[in-house]
């Protein structure tokens, strides 16, 4: 717990962002029960953090509509933009950034939700994680998950290739959900 303490101490006079204080309470939080160990979730949360600020910085509005998940180093942008150049870029700046191992940007360019579109994503969303966070063979903290117009994107490090397997079934069998896109890694995994 000193650790944590020191390295948010440290944290909170390097950076200057918003998006730091959220992720230094996700480590103090949750990072010791999570299948990586403490250092990667440090890890991932610094890498998150410093794309966060980034992309902050290149354009602050940018933030609300897209998130950033990092796992073992591994990157997944998701979300809805307007410009494809955003796209572009957001790559470009998670490759600038120290321990990044993998990007995978899947942002989607073309916005074509509606109302109803939304909310069908929000339910699947709530619907998969639901599912995930009652299935006793499944470490729920693990995981990311997303929903944007019907594709759900799913993140994290699984032990082995059964509880991948459990997460990857209960996001394809949501209601609402049209295609799966699997960012999961299992924890034997070397990158």
């Amino acid at each position: 717990m000193k650790i944590i303490l020191f390295i948010s101490i440290i944290s909170l006079y390097l950076q200057s962002c918003a998006p730091l204080v959220g992720t230094v309470g996700m480590v103090s939080l949750g990072a010791a029960s999570k299948e990586k160990g403490l250092g990667t979730s440090i890890n991932d949360n610094v890498i998150k953090t410093k794309i966060s600020n980034l992309i902050y910085k290149y354009n602050k509005n940018l933030i609300a509509d897209t998130k950033v998940f990092v796992n073992n180093g591994s990157v997944l942008f998701t979300g809805k933009l307007s410009n494809p150049n955003d796209k572009i870029e957001f790559t470009k700046l998670a490759w600038n950034i120290r321990g990044v191992k993998e990007v995978n940007n899947e942002i989607q360019v073309t916005d074509t939700s509606s109302i109803k579109n939304i909310a069908r994503d929000i339910a699947s969303m709530g619907e998969i994680r639901a599912r995930i966070m009652s299935d006793k063979s499944i470490n729920s903290i693990n995981f990311s998950i997303d929903v944007v117009n019907d594709k759900a994107y799913i993140s994290g490090v699984a032990t082995n290739e059964l509880e991948m397997n459990l997460v990857k079934g209960h996001a394809s069998s949501a209601r609402f959900v049209k295609e799966v896109y699997n960012y999961i890694i299992l924890n034997k995994d070397t990158r």
